[in-house]
């Protein structure tokens, strides 16, 4: 999903919410759940080329979202489990704080 197809995401009122998912290990990612054609889907924000736009701070994501004319999204922070010798997929931990801008 590009910024244009964000865009008109929100002016067709799609959008149920706009996630900026940070890992400790990882630049944020902007993710976004919206409703199309009876279906939730989940896709994150892309440039005209394809590649994930990562943001290196909180300010770069809401110039993103206030280019399509959004003004909340949710703050999501994932917290991975410590123990790297695990033999099953560890398990993550998020925490979620919306905010308005």
């Amino acid at each position: 999903m590009d910024i244009d197809e964000l865009t008109d995401l929100h002016l067709q009122h799609h959008i149920n919410a706009v996630n900026f998912i940070e890992s400790g290990s990882g630049p944020m990612v902007i993710e976004v759940e919206f409703s199309r054609g009876g279906d939730r889907k989940r896709e994150l924000i892309k440039d005209d080329e394809g590649r994930i736009i990562t943001c290196k701070n909180i300010k770069e994501g809401y110039d993103i979202c206030l280019k399509a004319g959004l003004h909340e999204a949710n703050l999501v922070q994932i917290i991975p489990d410590d123990e790297v010798c695990r033999s099953e997929f560890a398990d993550y931990h998020k925490e979620i704080m919306p905010l308005k801008f």
